[in-house]
């Protein structure tokens, strides 16, 4: 029998190698960029009808929640660890530096800029690498000179409208941008600023202007119902903060505009009343939960529509619908008479179709306002060097795992553009944003949480108050405890934190507006409705962190995808600094050849 020498399995040696390299294992670091796109099945009709039956059913829902959370990625919050204190308003500092004198003159340069223009927006040519699009929208700029020219006048401009409201009501595939308007009403408002004009005490150059105010908002005589049917019994006892001051200026109040039922979504369904369509292709959705505002503007019934972003419900429509969308930073613009769905992500912003116009009805927006304390303590409003012909000095930041995560005409479009700026003096910056999947859930946790707690009395009075998406969502929101809330908030401190640190050496965040164009609208939707939390995954890639951080970010429309369906581009900016988003934007106009809608209209003679 053969006698045969044992050797160890382990070594001195190797078992010194084999912790050296569980060590340097353990001290690798993860990647930073960590958002992934989700892969949930689509559900809709009679599908999406069973899965809520079962969700509201005892014996299965204790099933099917765990599972659901799990797929939405509530793991990654649960599990993330953060020694912050919790904030519970993303309320910062006023650190501008400039004066209330200084930042009144910015604006009076502004407005003057926009009297002494000898020709309009609609008529500019560019000239070297600047491209002329193949057609220009009708600015605020278009109707105030049109009136003092007596070219037409409010009334004019009123009945055209009313007219094409009916038309497109009655067409075979209605674009419903609004769900509330009243002829009396809008003649009336007409008539006062006609009569203004005639005697030569024009309020200014909002005066005669149509504004679109979505259903979230509170205008008289209209009632609030935030894309359901049955928030409200009652018209207001007053407008908004935010539709009084345009409405003080002169500006046309046309009606309500149609949204995604209680913004809790971000594509513009809703079988309540219809679903709005893009004015660019109708068999695709415009975006939300701001839909009927951002395809009023793309549709050209009103040059600024007023909606309220809570989770990129703002950016995204305008992104989808090729125009621009300006979220402000949390407490510049006040929220006063806007319904009470979330207290501490949301803000009230323009739609427009060009930065110029952003930027003068963000003039008349923000400020302080006695109805809401958040807005009290903000540096004055100034509009600085918005008319720069240039980008010298601008620091742009890319975090690029982030940036390419989008379809390749989505990455194409803002690549080219992102070129056009460092050609008019830009800089761009490699720079990393942790923990992004931790702030897409800790957004979600917010919002949801916060919607469920505002809404919680209709769950006790009607039996089936919402669609069935909504409904699903809201299910699952009530499942979040107080200790995930409150880590939510941890999660936001972190997150400002690091992010004001990348801003002390970039002036801006860029990204894509939204990671995919306009999808389409498949017919079993506009019933029942539907649940795709993969696209709307797509959809609000970018749009959380300004929200929940409470930084201002801007939407404008920098190319199409193959199908000419619009993409945008976002920036992220330092809180209070909407005035060098709103430059940079109107400097991108230069570079990018606009596209007229498939559904367009004008409303002022030729």
């Amino acid at each position: 029998m053969e006698n045969r020498e044992s050797k160890p399995v382990f070594t001195l040696a190797g078992t010194k190698k084999y912790l050296s390299f569980l060590w340097q294992f353990a001290k690798k670091e993860k990647p930073v960029y960590n958002l992934k796109s989700v892969k949930i099945p689509r559900t809709s009709g009679r599908t999406l009808k069973i899965l809520a039956f079962l969700l509201r059913a005892p014996g299965t829902r204790s099933l099917l929640i765990p599972l659901l959370l799990r797929q939405a990625g509530i793991q990654s919050l649960r599990k993330c660890q953060v020694g912050e204190e919790p904030l519970m308003h993303p309320v910062h500092p006023a650190e501008s530096q400039i004066t209330p004198a200084a930042a009144k003159k910015s604006i009076k340069h502004f407005f003057d800029s926009f009297e002494n223009k000898q020709v309009s927006e609609s008529s500019a040519k560019g000239t070297g690498s600047e491209k002329k699009s193949l057609f220009q929208p009708e600015t605020v700029m278009d109707f105030h000179r049109a009136y003092l020219e007596g070219k037409t006048t409010p009334v004019d401009v009123a009945m055209r409208l009313l007219d094409i409201i009916r038309s497109i009501e009655e067409s075979a595939v209605p674009l419903r941008p609004y769900v509330a308007w009243e002829e009396r009403e809008l003649m009336r408002q007409a008539n006062t600023s006609a009569e203004r004009f005639e005697k030569g005490k024009s309020l200014g150059i909002l005066d005669g202007v149509p504004v679109s105010v979505k259903d979230e908002l509170d205008m008289l005589p209209f009632m609030t119902m935030i894309g359901t049917k049955f928030y409200n019994k009652h018209p207001p006892d007053q407008d908004a903060t935010s539709v009084e001051r345009l409405r003080s200026a002169g500006a046309l109040m046309v009606g309500k505009t149609n949204m995604h039922e209680i913004g809790l979504g971000v594509t513009g369904l809703n079988t309540h009343y219809g679903t709005t369509r893009n004015p660019h292709h109708l068999d695709h959705y415009p975006g939300g939960s701001s839909s009927g505002s951002a395809a009023a503007v793309a549709a050209g019934l009103s040059p600024i529509a007023l909606g309220c972003d809570g989770g990129g419900s703002i950016r995204i429509p305008a992104s989808l619908c090729g125009v621009v969308g300006l979220k402000s930073t949390w407490g510049r613009v006040s929220t006063s008479g806007s319904a009470q769905l979330h207290w501490s992500i949301g803000t009230v912003g323009p739609i427009t179709s060009t930065a110029r116009d952003a930027a003068l009805a963000y003039s008349f927006l923000a400020g302080p306002d006695p109805r809401q304390w958040s807005t009290q303590s903000q540096p004055p409003v100034e509009l600085k060097d918005i008319e720069k012909s240039n980008l010298e000095g601008v620091r742009l930041g890319v975090f690029y795992p982030w940036f390419k995560h989008a379809s390749a005409d989505v990455v194409r479009s803002c690549e080219q553009m992102l070129d056009s700026f460092k050609s008019q003096g830009a800089t761009v910056q490699e720079i990393e944003i942790p923990q992004l999947d931790e702030i897409r859930m800790a957004h979600a946790v917010t919002i949801t949480t916060e919607m469920v707690t505002s809404l919680k009395s209709y769950f006790k009075t009607f039996r089936q108050p919402f669609g069935f998406d909504a409904m699903i969502n809201l299910t699952l929101a009530k499942q979040f405890t107080g200790s995930e809330y409150v880590k939510a908030q941890r999660v936001r401190a972190k997150m400002i934190v690091n992010i004001k640190q990348i801003f002390q050496n970039v002036d801006a965040i860029v990204t894509p507006s939204t990671a995919c164009t306009a999808p389409p609208i498949l017919a079993d939707a506009l019933t029942n409705g539907e649940s795709d939390l993969s696209t709307l995954t797509e959809l609000m890639r970018f749009a959380p962190q300004a929200n929940l951080g409470g930084f201002p970010a801007i939407s404008f429309p920098v190319g199409y995808d193959a199908k000419g369906l619009p993409v945008g581009m976002q920036l992220m900016g330092r809180p209070w600094e909407e005035s060098l988003l709103l430059r940079v934007a109107k400097t991108s106009e230069k570079f990018f050849t606009r596209h007229p809608p498939m559904m367009r209209f004008s409303l002022l003679p030729n």
